[in-house]
């Protein structure tokens, strides 16, 4: 299981990034007007949790992406909450 540190992210913006996306894949533009941050900033944490396998995006029919928690992402967010 990855951890946090393991995975060099920090803060709580990446928590609230894998509770948005618990069933409803977005797209980076809708999570970062969600979170109020500069796309690039969301763009770069969703990267890291993508590589860490806590996400993943899937292309809908247009060009944009849209990210999805996996089932691991989903189990770290859960112990987290503890």
């Amino acid at each position: 299981m990855a951890s946090a540190e393991r995975i060099g992210i920090s803060g709580p913006s990446w928590l609230r990034l894998l509770y948005y996306l618990v069933g409803t894949p977005r797209t980076p533009t809708e999570l970062a007007t969600m979170e109020k941050k500069h796309l690039s900033q969301v763009s770069r944490t969703l990267r890291t949790l993508r590589d860490s396998g806590l996400v993943e995006y899937t292309q809908t029919g247009s060009r944009q992406r849209y990210y999805r928690v996996t089932a691991e992402g989903y189990a770290m967010l859960m112990r987290s909450l503890r």
